[in-house]
């Protein structure tokens, strides 16, 4: 029976070709929209090098403390006791890393040692942790090891770029450079990192115990063996929230998170847990509003296409009433007759999707020109999930009412062209 509703949908396809191709575009524009929305969002969340741990990835970035009895309270990035003396000290998590917060504050006048010419880069200032939990490319050399990171060793490692830069293509390892009017040693060479990679990017990575004052605030990163023990990292912190109580005796401490890679992305800002809760639903309805927003327009408009169709249908309709054709079959037919056209737009629309997220990679999402995006975040269950229930979603809204009224119609008035 359906081999036959094909084929009468592909026949219907051709008799009407006007309909059918602006029918078929407004759905592939539609589930284009919609896509390249998912595809986005599947893309900062997804494994990818440096950052190929986020799936057993969390973050903590944000804390408040509050004195019950004096009345203050202060809120900010992550302080470097509360990371030393309490998070440092979670047994689940399998690496624990503090760093700094990467950006334009944090740009270093650096030069190579002898020469007057000085530049500025973000630096990142990690510890030995942090080579664990990420994976770099690396040209030349490696890292610092943690007995070095605890002698506070002035060691640094350079990005390919920076270093061309630097050194003009002369041999790098070894080399000195001034960052901060203090020397290091270049005892690496790592790949470009975009700083589109929040936690890895940067240009140069040296350990934040060769600073003289070490570095005050950031935030941790903390990698689970497995992301099954996330339920049991998150209790551990809430104890150390209450351990730290206990020690300031009426001092409250607010760690936010800590947060996996989705929650973590939406860079929100709460004072307390139910601050948090409250902002991350509204994050949530926002992207189901413009989602339905998306859907629905488009679906009002082929509705229109899938009614014009239908009429044109009507006596045929009326026809197989009269031999004994039940409502819900006539129903069934012409619901899965626009499911094909749905598809067919699609994909159409899913490929577009592709292009438009690989035109616009570097303002969409902020990832260089030349940068891969991995196959899974294309090609993943979630995608075409996704793609199966907005094509549903938009032929039930699109001809779901149509095909319903059709198969309502009485006999009389299929035959007679009556549609009332």
């Amino acid at each position: 029976m359906y081999k036959i509703y094909l084929k009468q949908a592909i026949q219907m396809l051709k008799q009407n070709k006007f309909i059918s191709i602006i029918s078929i575009l407004g759905t592939a524009l539609a589930i284009m929209m919609i896509m390249t929305l998912i595809v986005a969002d599947e893309v900062k969340i997804l494994n990818m090098a440096p950052e190929i741990n986020r799936d057993r990835t969390l973050y903590i970035d944000y804390q408040v403390k509050r004195d019950t009895v004096e009345g203050w309270w202060h809120s900010g990035y992550l302080t470097h006791d509360i990371a030393k003396d309490y998070l440092s000290k979670l047994k689940t998590p399998a690496y624990t890393s503090f760093m700094n917060v990467y950006g334009f504050d944090d740009e270093e006048v650096i030069n190579v040692e002898g020469e007057s010419d000085y530049r500025r880069y973000c630096t990142r200032k990690v510890d030995a942790a942090f080579w664990k939990i990420f994976s770099f490319d690396f040209l030349e050399g490696n890292a610092f090891s943690e007995e070095e990171f605890k002698s506070g060793i002035h060691n640094a490692v350079l990005s390919e770029s920076m270093a061309k830069t630097l050194f003009k293509g002369e041999k790098v390892l070894g080399k000195t450079v001034q960052i901060a009017f203090r020397n290091y040693k270049v005892t690496g060479i790592v790949k470009d990192v975009s700083p589109v990679f929040k936690y890895a990017g940067g240009d140069m990575w040296i350990p934040y115990t060769s600073l003289k004052d070490g570095l005050h605030v950031g935030f941790v990163v903390l990698m689970a063996k497995d992301k099954e023990d996330f339920p049991r990292i998150i209790a551990e912190v809430r104890e150390m929230e209450r351990k730290f109580g206990i020690d300031h005796h009426h001092q409250i401490l607010y760690l936010k998170g800590p947060e996996n890679q989705k929650i973590n992305i939406m860079e929100i800002r709460a004072n307390n847990e139910q601050e948090s809760i409250e902002a991350i639903k509204i994050k949530k309805r926002r992207a189901i509003f413009i989602f339905l927003i998306l859907l629905i327009i488009p679906a009002l408009n082929l509705s229109g296409f899938s009614l014009s169709r239908i009429k044109k249908r009507v006596a045929e309709i009326g026809v197989r009433k009269a031999f004994g054709a039940k409502k819900y079959v006539i129903l069934i037919q012409v619901l899965y007759e626009n499911m094909i056209t749905s598809f067919i737009g699609g994909i159409i629309g899913l490929i577009l999707s592709y292009v438009t997220v690989m035109w616009l990679r570097s303002w969409l999402l902020k990832i260089p020109e030349g940068s891969d995006i991995p196959l899974s975040a294309m090609l993943s269950p979630t995608v075409f999930a996704a793609v199966f229930f907005v094509c549903l979603l938009l032929n039930l809204l699109s001809a779901g009412f149509s095909a319903f009224r059709a198969s309502r119609m009485t006999i009389v008035n299929s035959l007679t062209q009556n549609d009332r």
